[in-house]
């Protein structure tokens, strides 16, 4: 577990600054990249502390963790990361923030599924 999450530590808020990164260009705030790493520090502390520290109460560090998750999809599917690449009107802006909504929405959601 440990292992897993040094490895989430640096990768997941990367590919929030990814967002970031990709709608600088159209007039993304600071605030947008600011909100994205806060989410997916939510999720990874929590998720974390769920699965060592807390143990018994895995359930409520789960859902406090999925509050994080959902904020990242959010922002990715209908908040301002959308609105931005909407009102871009670049065809392949508004692709490379859906491919990395699927990618959050999709990927993240299967994954705990996934590991042993």
């Amino acid at each position: 577990q440990f292992y897993r999450y040094i490895d989430w530590i640096l990768t997941v808020p990367l590919m929030c600054v990814e967002f970031y990164l990709i709608l600088r260009a159209v007039g993304a705030k600071q605030i947008l990249l600011w909100k994205m790493i806060g989410y997916s520090l939510i999720m990874l502390i929590f998720g974390y502390l769920g699965e060592t520290v807390f143990r018994s109460q895995s359930v409520l560090f789960g859902v406090l963790s999925t509050v994080g998750y959902v904020g990242i999809v959010y922002e990715a599917w209908f908040g301002s990361a959308k609105k931005l690449a909407v009102n871009s009107n670049d065809p392949k802006l508004l692709g490379a923030i859906k491919a990395l909504g699927w990618f959050v929405l999709a990927g993240w959601a299967i994954y705990p599924s996934l590991r042993a």
